[in-house]
């Protein structure tokens, strides 16, 4: 089956995003398939089911969970859609084994955290690619077939998946898959994916990174005064990149981007309002939120912050715009996957020097 329809939901991705996604949806009864390459969690929810733990509660669902070198069963599956949750520097291969297997027509949805559309079309075909972004899900994992949500459903105040086509149309297959990710929390379609896109790609930018450098809390991140300075540095740099590429952006977590760019240069009513705008996000956690940054950290795997801030860095430098801010968290955050620097607040000197 195509287009959305009837049909089993795969998510190639068994990771936070995608055991949330999954979770909620075996839960709501869709039949779910979940594909991952870390064997103690296939068996965990093969054995006990999958446990998302969230601010509302504790969930269990039973999702099918298949190993890597299953895929190949997708062949002759009746598939609905295939969300594609993987790490983005796993993209590529991933796009490549659902070109293998997804019978033709499938749809592929990318509910990743930066622009890699392009990249899934070109393995996957334009025509079946679409984009998701998640919003304030705030996920880690608790461990095999425990995932943890630290951020409160329904607190964005408004959709927290956004599903567009790459045309930017209104599509039935989006306001189908939007229907589908409303088992999980608010989602709407989006006629604007790009700049949704790099919106989420600069709050992403502001913290992840940072979080995983100081090994602070999301919570702690937000609301200190120090760490809060940087994320609206961050927050400008990106915005001026972002512009430089066509993108202008509406609203950052509320406040409209010239406001950030103001905080900033030091004006201060913005940078009270700034502060205020991450207190709000703050408020809609929980304690002990850990950015995927400081999660992959500190289990000695690579992190995505080169397709965040590190991406931020290289178009600026291609385009003229400066985000030394950017450079020197994504040339840090290389040094701590290295070992060759520790994790700590002492890094917040070497951000700003």
């Amino acid at each position: 089956m195509t287009d959305a329809g009837a049909g089993r939901v795969v998510l190639l991705g068994g990771g936070a995003v995608g055991s949330l996604v999954g979770g909620g949806l075996a839960a709501s009864g869709h039949d779910v398939v979940l594909i991952d390459g870390w064997p103690e969690h296939v068996r965990a929810i093969r054995a006990h089911g999958l446990v998302v733990d969230t601010p509302e509660g504790e969930q269990r669902s039973r999702p099918e969970a298949w190993d890597l070198g299953e895929a190949h069963r997708l062949r002759g599956t009746n598939v609905s859609v295939a969300f594609l949750t993987v790490k983005l520097y796993d993209t590529d291969w991933a796009a490549a084994l659902l070109a293998a297997w997804l019978p033709q027509g499938v749809p592929v949805v990318t509910l990743q955290n930066a622009l890699v559309e392009e990249r899934v079309a070109r393995a996957v075909g334009w025509g079946r690619t679409l984009g998701a972004i998640g919003g304030g899900l705030n996920v880690f994992m608790a461990g095999p077939g425990v995932v943890r949500r630290a951020g409160r459903r329904g607190a964005a105040g408004g959709a927290v998946f956004k599903v567009g086509e790459l045309h930017g149309r209104r599509t039935p297959r989006a306001e189908r898959i939007a229907a589908l990710l409303s088992a999980v929390d608010a989602s709407a379609v989006t006629t604007d994916l790009w700049t949704e896109r790099w919106t989420k790609l600069c709050a992403n930018t502001m913290t992840t990174g940072l979080s995983g450098l100081t090994g602070l809390s999301l919570i702690e991140t937000y609301t200190r005064a120090d760490t809060g300075g940087i994320a609206v540095r961050l927050a400008a740099e990106a915005i001026a990149v972002g512009e430089a590429l066509g993108f202008r952006l509406e609203t950052l977590f509320g406040l409209p981007p010239r406001v950030w760019c103001e905080a900033a240069a030091g004006e201060p009513a913005a940078r009270a309002g700034a502060r205020d705008a991450m207190a709000r996000q703050a408020a809609a956690m929980v304690e002990g939120g850990m950015s995927g940054t400081l999660q992959d950290l500190l289990k000695g795997r690579p992190t995505e912050v080169a397709f965040f801030n590190g991406f931020i860095a290289a178009e600026g430098g291609r385009l003229g715009v400066a985000a030394p801010t950017h450079a020197r968290i994504a040339a840090l955050i290389a040094e701590a996957e290295q070992g060759r620097l520790a994790i700590g607040t002492d890094a917040l000197d070497r951000i700003l020097h």
